[in-house]
């Protein structure tokens, strides 16, 4: 791809945060964390169309609470999310289980690039074209680079805005930040920094997400188990 990523993995270099729950596996640092994470359970899409006008499951905002609480001992939060309903829903839901530990979090309202800036053509061209190919192999097509740059822009230059979303935050703010997003920013962090493909590992669950921080001046990109430190060439914080 271009870019060479140094490879650390969490459970030799670091522990895990001590808190109920740590599901996504996030060290233990005393520096801001800056976490990203796909919206919780909403209701099933019938129709591409609409797909960004579906809210959340009963279920799914539990599930956003409960996050949020387990994520407290991060606390003060800022939240952020993507333009779209069910991301918002998702972060007040989060900022709820947060402040029921006892702990700070504000929601600080939407960021554009958490939507879908990669997008530069037509949605309903995008939706044409999952229809007709699938989604599984639209995102390959994608992430391979063989669709046109008129309908939807490159891994690397969509990969950089995302991660840039967190540089940003871990280098202006002085809270731990949480981003709500979609499975397909989530996707394209996994496969262009981690080199983990959705063929081999799935799509991300409902409010499975990644997370950076800074350690010895580096900014250091997680997913689970394993830590990376990126190739930042071409981004600016």
């Amino acid at each position: 791809m271009g870019h060479d990523n140094h490879l650390t993995h969490s459970d030799t270099s670091c522990r895990c945060v001590s808190m109920k729950q740590n599901p996504l596996n996030i060290p233990d640092i005393s520096t801001p964390v800056a976490i990203m994470v796909r919206h919780a359970e909403r209701y099933p899409i019938g129709n591409m169309e609409n797909a960004l006008e579906l809210l959340l499951t009963a279920k799914g905002k539990e599930d956003a609470f409960t996050l949020g609480w387990n994520l407290s001992g991060f606390s003060p939060l800022s939240i952020y999310h993507s333009p779209v309903p069910r991301c918002k829903e998702t972060a007040d839901s989060i900022r709820d289980g947060i402040l029921s530990a006892n702990q700070k979090a504000t929601v600080e309202g939407l960021l554009l690039d958490l939507g879908g800036p990669y997008i530069t053509g037509d949605w309903y061209a995008v939706v044409k074209a999952i229809e007709e190919i699938g989604h599984a192999r639209f995102i390959r097509k994608w992430f391979n680079n063989e669709l046109p740059a008129s309908l939807i822009m490159s891994l690397p230059e969509a990969a950089r805005i995302q991660l840039k979303i967190l540089i940003h935050q871990l280098h202006t703010g002085s809270n731990s930040t949480i981003n709500v997003t979609h499975d397909w920013n989530i996707m394209i962090m996994r496969e262009y920094f981690l080199h983990l493909r959705h063929e081999d590992i799935g799509d991300p669950d409902y409010l499975d997400g990644l997370y950076a921080f800074i350690e010895k001046d580096r900014v250091h990109l997680g997913y689970h188990g394993t830590v990376i430190v990126p190739d930042l060439e071409h981004i600016e914080a």
